[in-house]
């Protein structure tokens, strides 16, 4: 059976990313938009890894 393909986290992504830029305007007053998007990025690729790896270690065990 094949495996199930890894989807890129865009939903979660693009939540941390207003969530941060919801932060910035709530603490600071102002928005650091570069700022949030390179989190939000990071975050969505670390995500993503953690998605691969989470694949790639479940289907490498037969099921019992």
């Amino acid at each position: 059976m094949a495996a199930p393909r890894t989807t890129f986290p865009i939903a979660e992504g693009i939540g941390i990313f207003f969530g941060f830029v919801a932060w910035d305007l709530l603490t600071e007053g102002h928005l650091e938009i570069i700022r949030a998007a390179f989190i939000a990025s990071v975050c969505s690729l670390v995500w993503f890894g953690l998605r691969c790896w989470k694949n790639r270690t479940r289907n490498k065990h037969p099921m019992r």
